[in-house]
């Protein structure tokens, strides 16, 4: 039986991108299966899978915007700007709504991004993360991304504050809210994020 089309997954915590397109291919039987717009294994949310024929119109659906949820919490840079990654600065200096409500302007529109080390994109023919956990040196391009908006949903305490994003395509949220910590001088790492729309596709239980 050919099976070709979109299937729009609610990926879990937990789990890679690519292991959701390997189980899907396993229980499908198919091998032409792949995804548009990897999800870090930290966050869950919607993941758009392309079966057989599908697969040739990956590009389209990569190009729509995405909506994330997330909450950043304050004080702490790690090595993968999320809370997967060693801590490697603190400070003892916390934002005030105040604070986030003037710098986060900064963020929206065109902007310019330097994506996370760990991260899929090559350098030499190498995926950064394999160098990033090598401890090798090396340093990424800034890259031109467009964050439609970006505004608080709460301020939880001193330590966290949720937010919600609509962003194009090579948008890294753990670079925003990495750069944004670092524009008020207190650092900051995604400790959740959550996709909860790709272009017009979204799943209400967001």
């Amino acid at each position: 039986m050919k099976v070709n089309g979109w299937l729009f997954v609610d990926k879990p915590e937990g789990m890679s991108s690519r292991k959701v397109v390997d189980l899907i291919s396993a229980s499908l039987s198919i091998k032409k299966v792949g995804h548009a717009g990897t999800l870090d294994p930290m966050a869950s949310g919607l993941l758009p899978i392309a079966i057989g024929e599908a697969t040739k119109t990956i590009g389209v659906i990569q190009q729509f915007k995405k909506r994330y949820k997330f909450i950043i919490k304050w004080g702490e840079k790690t090595s993968t700007d999320d809370k997967m990654g060693t801590i490697i600065s603190r400070t003892s200096k916390r934002p005030t709504l105040n604070d986030i409500n003037k710098n986060i302007k900064k963020f929206i529109g065109k902007i310019e991004q330097i994506p996370p080390n760990f991260s899929a994109i090559k350098v030499n023919g190498k995926r950064a993360y394999t160098l990033a956990r090598n401890n090798e040196k090396f340093s990424l391009n800034e890259r031109t991304v467009f964050i439609e908006t970006f505004k608080i949903k709460k301020y939880i305490d001193r330590d966290h504050c949720s937010f919600e994003c609509i962003c194009s395509k090579g948008t890294y949220i753990r670079a925003l809210a990495r750069d944004l910590g670092e524009a008020m001088n207190c650092f900051g790492h995604i400790c959740e994020l959550r996709r909860t729309h790709v272009g017009k596709f979204s799943n209400k239980c967001s």
